[in-house]
């Protein structure tokens, strides 16, 4: 299996200054502070859960929801997010850092499918899903009572991977429509790939030169008992073969068949890569989502999932891509930077894991699963 987090560990979203708007926007005019600070908080609650629901590619419908409802928001104390595939609603309790218990309002102990709670602290740059509990019958609930949010997952939110990307399948040429990637979508990407790594392209061909170099570099890396005999220069392609099977480090190993893709995308022992562009569900942004294999002695998987611009030098800032396991929970995430070309993350796998990428910029994302 994949190494993943602790599950007990609470899970950490951010909160965006377009949340901020939303929970002040629904809090203004209030009677009081003190019933303007409690929509706040709710509305804030119902975010984080609608923003980690989304991750795992689970709908949620606001508008549906008692919460986002002004006339039932401004009678009641309630924070609940509709979830049409469960037909039913989740309560999201805010607590605060150091809070023993929560109070439960009488109109939210019933009609729910589940609580969840979500730690909410000034200045409300993020929230932590800290559990749950499936039903409450009571008006204060200790928090000690929280089961771990995977089995929120599992009893409630459970979507089992037939819809999911079968990358098992991707061996044998069988790709599913989105990821029937154009050969302008591949040629683009890999352009990209080389112009990354400063290598330049002669008419639509390698630098022979550069490849020898980068070759030898890699050898060098190795110990003296993983120096196969072999003459770079006659025969590029064997040389990464025998790195490819006889080194010990999985990211020499991953580096040695990225070259030999870009000699040759078709040799028995190049990795599976495909591509699909995001542009449409990141609000324009073009981003190419690449999702890499490449198979391992041992049977196991070594997976590269990779993030390029695909019509600016430099990837949105903010953009985040972040994966999480089958019971939901983030075991990476990583953020661009303002002038990053491309971003990454290694990791390998058992054949049967399951697997979800999310790939985020501000209000707007792209989820989808995966099964090894």
């Amino acid at each position: 299996m994949m190494d993943t987090a602790d599950q007990s560990i609470p899970i950490t979203l951010p909160i965006t200054a377009t949340d901020r708007r939303q929970a002040y926007q629904a809090a203004k005019h209030q009677p009081s502070q003190t019933r303007a600070e409690q929509i706040y908080r709710n509305t804030l609650a119902v975010l984080v859960t609608q923003h980690y629901l989304q991750l795992l590619g689970i709908d949620s419908d606001l508008e549906r929801s008692q919460s986002w409802n002004p006339l039932s928001r401004l009678l009641d104390d309630l924070a609940d997010l509709y979830v049409p595939a469960l037909q039913g609603y989740l309560e999201c309790r805010p607590v605060h850092r150091g809070d023993q218990k929560s109070t439960i309002p009488e109109d939210a102990r019933h009609n729910r499918i589940g609580y969840v709670f979500i730690q909410l602290d000034e200045p409300y740059q993020e929230g932590q899903i800290l559990g749950f509990v499936e039903s409450v019958s009571v008006s204060e609930l200790p928090l000690s009572y929280l089961r771990p949010l995977h089995e929120l997952i599992e009893r409630f939110l459970d979507q089992s991977p037939p819809s999911s990307t079968q990358l098992n399948q991707w061996f044998n040429r069988m790709f599913e429509p989105d990821w029937q990637a154009s050969e302008e979508l591949l040629d683009s990407m890999k352009e990209m790939v080389l112009s990354c790594r400063g290598i330049s392209l002669q008419r639509g061909e390698v630098d022979s030169n550069w490849i020898q170099q980068r070759i030898q570099q890699l050898y060098r890396q190795q110990s003296p008992d993983y120096m196969p005999p072999i003459h770079v220069d006659s025969n590029p392609e064997e040389a990464l073969v025998r790195l490819i099977q006889t080194t010990p480090d999985d990211e020499i190993r991953w580096q040695s068949a990225e070259l030999l893709w870009d000699l040759n995308p078709q040799h028995p022992s190049s990795p599976v890569i495909r591509a699909k562009d995001l542009g449409f569900y990141l609000a324009g942004h073009r981003v190419a989502l690449m999702v890499g294999m490449l198979p391992k002695s041992d049977g196991r998987m070594l997976l590269l999932l990779r993030l390029y611009p695909l019509e600016q030098p430099f990837l949105p800032a903010g953009l985040k891509l972040i994966g999480l396991d089958e019971a939901g929970h983030p075991f990476f995430q990583v953020e661009s930077r303002s002038q990053d070309d491309y971003m990454q993350f290694k990791f390998t796998a058992d054949r049967g894991d399951y697997f979800s990428v999310c790939v985020m910029l501000q209000d707007v994302s792209f989820t989808e699963s995966f099964v090894v």
